[in-house]
Parts: structure tokens; C-alpha cells; sequence
């Protein structure tokens, strides 16, 4: 094992790094509707970027309709109503580039939880990678994005409108096509660095793979953020810190894949479980906790513990923590028990676990023994704990 990457691994695991911000964001957004069983979700950074992308949009308007020699005058809504309109156009659009990503998955039977749409565009959460599909999967976003920069384009020429809306349609056209090639650009963990990384993946591996795409994608993203300084363009600084922040985040979770292959994941679970009724109350199941030192517990339906009593799922101190922040308390912790918490066998490879954590899709992972019976929990810090002794007891290794 390259114990030297463990000191970065650690930070990763432990950090609030992008799976964490991630998952914070996730958390915060606001389910609106659900496509094909997948919420759509708005987060709260969206509704106060509106009025910038807005003004960009404006601007973009007056620019073409100047270009087109029109008028104000001949203009039915000021530039900035038609600001606002392309701006939640694009967002609809950026919508409609995150489904086709999410469409792809679900016809080769990857789960997709949720499609967030956020400050600076959408984030598909899509279960796992599935390296043979993953190349077609990135690449289906820009598709759409050009399908409808097409679609614009030609309605824009085609169609009897009115010159204002005719001005719309063109920059709605270049704005899908500006994010079609942007997002083809070979920087992890844009679309176009999954596109590459799934390209080379039969030829180099994933892990070999994921290094050259990341690489890429930490170069761009420094010269994103140095052309984003000299030209005082916010929108781009912003872009790459979360490509930078990606790229990094995608190594260290490979690497860290890299170093649980071949483990079982017992090695890595905590048996620190109680058990806990579904009637009762999430605050006192919490004070029980805590007081026993424990990270969760086996959720039971049957009080009286006769023949009926079963394990319906699992609770962890996280999931009680963040319901009782919020200040409504639920009635019951069967209402807090979250019901699609990852599981895995007490042999599975260990490897398998870690992208459930690293995404942000889970605060652990149910390990279950032979009878189905949730034996222990797999959690970021005992990844981190294992990972830490083993660190140490390399460098110690090597010391002599």
C-alpha cells in the first residue's frame, strides 16, 4: 500500500471537502417535483444568483439586439424582463442537460437519488459509476445542450416572431451552446473529464484513468481562476475552485478505493449499535445514545418484544442530530429512520462502501450478517480511524 497519500486521505476524509458540501447542499434543497421517480430539488444559492444571471442576460440582449440593429424603441419588455426570462430559461435548460445524464443511467440501471439545481448549474446524484457506461452517460448533457441551442437556432430563423423574441431565441441558442462546449472541456468532474476518464478507463484502468482526467482538471482549473482574476470575472474564479475541489476529491476517493480493495468491510464497521422502538421519541433515543456512547441503533417495530419483533432499518446519531437542529421534533423515530440506507454483507469488498460515504448519499452504511440482521455500521470516521493506525503503522515499518 502507498501509505505516503494517507496523510491527504485522512484530510479528505475528514474535511468538509466537496462530497461534504455536497451533501450539506443536498440537504438544503427544496424538492419541487419528481421526473421519472427523481426529485428535482432547488437550493437556496439559486434564487439569489437569479438576479445576477439576470443582469448578465440583460446585457447579452441589449449586446445581440444592438448587433441586429433593433431598436429600443421597437422593444414590447425592457431588457431585463427578458434578462430574467432566459435567465429561468437557462436553469430549465440546465434541468434538461442533468436529465438526459439521469435518463442515460436509469436505462442501464444505475439508481439516480436526485437532480439538485444550484448557483452554478445541476448535479445529478447518480448512485454509482459504471465505468462502461460512463463515457455515453457525460456525454449525453452536451448533447441536449446542442439539441437545444439547435432547436433555438432554427426556431430563431424559421419561425414568424416578433424581433424581440427572435433576439431571445439567439442568445438562448449561443447560451446552450457556450455551456454544451464548456462543459465538454476535458476538466474533472465536468462532464467532458468523465467522458475522457471513461475513454481510457479500458486502457488504463479506472485508477490510472482518474488520475490523468483529475490532473487535467486541476490544470484548467488554475487557469480558469488566473484568466477569472485578470479579467474580474466572478462567475469563473467560482468555477474553479469547485473543479479544483472536485478534481481533488475524485483522487483522494479513488486512491482511498485503491487502498479498501480486498478488505472485508467488518474490518472497517463499529458493532456500537442499541436498539431503539419505531414509537418512540427521536430526543430520547438520542439521550440514550449519547449516554452509552453509541452511533446509532436498530430500529424495532414491536415494543413488547414478542414473536413479531423485527428490525425495520437503522438509525444513526446523525440522522437524529439533524431532525432535532431543526427544531420540529417528529413524533417517532420510525418518521426519522431514513429508508434507503446502504447495506453491504459483512465480506463484501470494502471498496464498494466508500462511494456511498464519499457522495454524500449516506451518513453510513448498514452491515448486515447472514440472517439479514444489521450487525454494525460503516461510517466515514472508522474509514478514517483505519486508515490513520494503518498510516502510522507503515511509517513505523519503514522507520525501522
Amino acid at each position: 500500500m502507498h501509505w505516503r497519500r494517507l496523510g491527504g486521505l485522512r484530510r479528505w476524509l475528514s474535511a468538509p471537502s466537496v462530497p461534504a458540501i455536497r451533501r450539506h447542499m443536498f440537504d438544503q434543497g427544496l424538492t419541487v417535483l419528481r421526473i421519472r421517480g427523481i426529485p428535482i430539488r432547488l437550493h437556496v444559492t439559486l434564487l439569489i444568483f437569479l438576479p445576477y444571471l439576470a443582469y448578465l442576460a440583460a446585457s447579452q440582449f441589449t449586446f445581440i439586439a444592438a448587433s441586429l440593429e433593433i431598436p429600443r424603441e421597437a422593444l414590447r419588455l425592457p431588457p431585463l424582463a427578458w434578462g430574467a426570462i432566459l435567465a429561468v430559461g437557462l436553469f430549465v435548460a440546465v434541468l434538461a442537460h442533468e436529465l438526459a445524464h439521469a435518463l442515460v443511467a436509469l436505462k442501464n440501471g444505475i439508481r439516480v437519488r436526485a437532480i439538485t439545481l444550484m448557483m452554478l448549474g445541476g448535479v445529478s446524484q447518480i448512485e454509482r459509476d459504471d465505468p462502461e457506461h460512463e463515457a455515453w452517460m457525460a456525454f449525453a448533457g452536451p448533447l441536449m445542450s446542442f439539441g437545444i441551442a439547435l432547436g433555438s437556432y432554427a426556431a430563431y430563423r424559421l419561425l414568424p416572431a416578433p424581433a424581440e423574441v427572435g433576439v431571445a431565441l439567439l442568445a438562448f441558442a449561443i447560451t446552450n451552446a457556450i455551456l454544451g462546449v464548456f462543459n465538454l472541456l476535458p476538466a474533472f468532474p465536468m462532464d467532458g473529464g468523465r467522458v475522457l476518464r471513461g475513454l481510457l478507463h479500458r486502457r488504463l484502468g479506472r485508477a490510472r484513468a482518474t488520475r490523468v482526467a483529475t490532473a487535467i482538471g486541476k490544470a484548467m482549473a488554475v487557469a480558469f481562476g488566473l484568466f477569472g482574476l485578470l479579467s474580474w470575472n466572478l462567475i469563473l474564479v467560482l468555477i474553479a475552485v469547485f473543479v479544483h475541489m472536485g478534481a481533488s476529491a475524485e483522487q483522494a476517493r479513488s486512491s482511498t478505493r485503491d487502498l479498501l480493495r480486498g478488505l472485508p468491510v467488518a474490518r472497517f464497521m463499529t458493532d456500537r449499535l442499541g436498539d431503539a422502538y419505531a414509537d418512540e421519541s427521536p430526543r430520547a433515543v438520542a439521550e440514550r445514545l449519547l449516554r452509552h456512547n453509541l452511533v446509532g441503533a436498530r430500529v424495532i417495530d414491536d415494543p413488547r418484544g414478542g414473536e413479531g419483533r423485527r428490525e425495520i432499518g437503522v438509525v444513526t446519531v446523525w440522522d437524529l442530530a439533524r431532525q432535532l437542529a431543526r427544531g420540529a421534533e417528529a413524533a417517532t423515530v420510525g418518521a426519522v429512520m431514513p429508508v434507503d440506507v446502504p447495506r453491504a454483507r459483512a465480506g463484501d469488498d470494502a471498496s464498494g462502501s466508500l462511494d456511498a460515504l464519499a457522495s454524500g448519499e449516506a451518513s453510513a452504511i448498514a452491515v448486515l450478517d447472514e440472517g439479514e440482521h444489521v450487525i454494525g455500521l460503516v461510517t466515514s470516521a472508522e474509514i478514517q480511524r483505519a486508515l490513520a493506525l494503518a498510516g502510522a503503522l507503515g511509517a513505523a515499518g519503514a522507520g525501522r
